[in-house]
């Protein structure tokens, strides 16, 4: 390391001496001093080179910089705000609370089960080596679905969400997930009448998320319900 460059009012830049990355310890640790100041940051020639670095004249728009970080708005993460997924169920948005879900995967085929009783159940899924029941919430929200491929994945470039309750997993095919999204609870509306009696039955309030009403979703009566389904 070569010479510092020391600046400062009434004279011109001139330079430090570094001499501790030279003869001290940070160079061959030749210097006399050091017997009896032991290591160069106890040196008062060192402790100088401090002071006249800490006393150059700032540079050039560093006190503008400096001023305009701490002026700015410091963003504060409200207490008690929850995260949230939204999804798309055919031309209906919902969200559910994140704890849930368990994985957002590809869409992939749904194998039939026989004598199924109820239309909600779909069939078995393979994720990740295990089969797991796959419902179709759409189904039982009366919401109209994507018409499906004759592998069973939807015309759409659909997901398959894995939501996990009490130890349990269960998939059901969306056609769109969005980010988690995170919301305090008084953001969350009443529902309005016009909303269609299925839907609003498991609906627990309405938030607004990108100029647009998203019904958020009970997921303790979804998950009861989806489990009588399948029992």
């Amino acid at each position: 390391m070569g010479d510092l460059p020391r600046s400062g009012p009434g004279h011109a830049a001139s330079v430090i001496n570094d001499c501790w990355n030279k003869i001290g310890v940070h160079g061959d640790a030749s210097c006399p001093e050091l017997k009896q100041y032991a290591h160069c940051r106890n040196c008062p020639v060192f402790s100088a080179a401090a002071v006249t670095l800490l006393d150059r004249d700032a540079p050039a728009g560093y006190i503008v910089d400096w001023t305009s970080h701490f002026a700015k708005t410091i963003e504060v993460e409200e207490p008690d705000t929850h995260s949230a997924v939204i999804f798309r169920l055919g031309a209906e948005w919902f969200a559910l609370l994140a704890l849930i879900f368990d994985e957002v995967a590809e869409l992939r085929t749904i194998h039939s089960l026989p004598h199924r009783r109820s239309s909600v159940v779909l069939g078995l899924v393979n994720v990740r080596g295990e089969l797991i029941i796959c419902v179709s919430l759409a189904k039982m929200l009366s919401v109209e679905e994507a018409p499906l491929k004759p592998d069973g994945a939807s015309v759409a470039d659909g997901r398959l969400v894995v939501i996990r309750h009490e130890g349990a997993r269960m998939a059901f095919p969306v056609d769109e997930v969005e980010r988690t999204h995170r919301y305090h609870p008084r953001e969350l509306r009443a529902v309005p009448a016009t909303i269609a009696k299925a839907p609003s039955a498991y609906t627990k309030g309405m938030l607004t998320w990108r100029g647009r009403m998203v019904g958020f979703l009970d997921e303790q009566l979804i998950v009861h319900t989806l489990n009588r389904s399948v029992a």
